[in-house]
């Protein structure tokens, strides 16, 4: 009975990255925030026009979040949920079961941002760069174990590998930030767009019942 229910859950998650939309969102919005920061990097070193350049990043972040969801709802409706149906759980009162993933997507963000200014403060920018990337990976590796999705494997280890080439490319902070958001949104966006293509060459349109 334990395993049913582990193979279930399991299957649940699996459901939910079946079909590469996430990917493709979280990686042009990373992508984007990769290419705002190089943007920034490249402002002449005034204060002003940084901290000018850090606001419109904040605001064009948190719109272009907004957008994403609603957009991966979207094309949910038009690409997925007529192919392997639609699921939705609920909590006890009507409430929806809480996105754990989403939870924990956020937490890893925080985390890294927070943990990239002690270990830069303490240690310097590489070692920063690379703990950044290593806790990011660790998202990755997580959501790999508990959906048993090879890809996100793959995600995993290509995240660390771009953080240590960023850490020692000889950039700047801020230009390596730039480019590691850049490497990690391409590789998440083509990864998305893979798993998205075999999703609709293997799962045709349901037939309606009609009757």
């Amino acid at each position: 009975m334990a395993t049913d229910l582990k193979r279930i859950e399991r299957r649940t998650i699996q459901y939910s990255f079946d079909d590469g939309i996430w990917e493709m969102a979280l990686g042009g919005w990373v992508f984007l925030l990769g290419i705002l920061s190089l943007g920034v990097a490249l402002i002449p070193g005034k204060p002003f026009w940084r901290v000018l350049g850090w606001t419109a990043i904040l605001a064009i972040t948190i719109l272009s979040a907004r957008f994403a969801g609603r957009a991966v709802r979207r094309l949910k409706e038009k690409w997925t949920y007529p192919r392997a149906g639609f699921v939705s759980y609920r909590r006890p009162g009507g409430q929806k079961k809480p996105r754990r993933f989403s939870w924990i997507g956020g937490l890893a963000g925080l985390v890294s941002a927070l943990g990239y200014g002690l270990l830069r403060d303490f240690f310097g920018y590489s070692w920063a760069q690379v703990g950044m990337s290593l806790l990011m990976a660790l998202t990755f590796f997580y959501t790999a174990v508990r959906a048993n999705l090879v890809r996100f494997y793959v995600l995993s280890i290509f995240t660390l590998v771009a953080g240590i080439f960023v850490a020692r490319s000889g950039l700047n902070a801020l230009s390596g930030i730039a480019l590691f958001g850049c490497l990690l949104g391409l590789a998440l966006f083509a990864s998305g767009t893979i798993t998205f293509k075999q999703f609709v060459k293997k799962n045709p349109v349901l037939e309606r019942d009609e009757s």
